[in-house]
């Protein structure tokens, strides 16, 4: 016998992300289903590190807003996702939002918690690309590296050692991958 879980709307999630237990909870609702972001100190702290310097970079490059761990933006029908880090051009959002985007970011990423398995991450990551998502990077804490995607088709691992780039998303933005992991 197969099970068929029920898929929620936006309008169902946001409903019950409105609830008076829910209004401090990080939600996101992937493939229809309401998941909540556990809170965990060091991807947090890593995603400060990395919103700090893309925000430092927009200080000197206004062409977009940064937005944290509960900075949401709605992919699908069936999707809204809470990058760790989030950028999108104000090409595409003129003015703020009062909640969620209501588009998918140009930028995201995402950052390893104990909760969290690569394989999900990856999915996610693609996803991102598949719903237009240009440049999505997945940090690994342990292994202090970090997954590059372009696309599906162009992922590439970076080390402690090397350079993260903002592609043609975040022109002439470049990051030590040690600088991410500094305390």
């Amino acid at each position: 016998m197969v099970i068929q879980k029920k898929v929620i709307s936006q309008a169902e999630y946001r409903a019950i992300a409105d609830l008076p237990e829910n209004r401090n909870k990080i939600l996101e609702l992937i493939d229809g289903e309401i998941v909540e972001k556990v809170p965990s100190f060091t991807p947090s702290r890593i995603g400060y590190n990395i919103g700090f310097h893309v925000k430092l970079y927009l200080r000197d490059n206004p062409i977009g807003y940064v937005t944290g761990e509960a900075g949401g933006y709605i992919m699908s029908d069936i999707d809204t996702f809470n990058p760790d880090v989030g950028y999108i051009s104000k090409a595409r959002l003129p003015e703020e939002p009062e909640r969620e985007a209501p588009v998918p970011p140009d930028f995201a990423v995402e950052v390893k918690s104990p909760t969290d398995s690569k394989r999900e991450m990856r999915r996610k990551a693609e996803k991102y690309i598949t719903y237009g998502t240009r440049l999505v990077w997945l940090v690994f804490p342990e292994e202090k590296q970090v997954e590059v995607y372009l696309s599906k088709e162009d992922v590439k691992t970076l080390g402690i050692n090397d350079i993260l780039d903002g592609a043609d998303v975040l022109p002439g933005f470049s990051l030590p991958v040690s600088a991410i992991f500094e305390g």
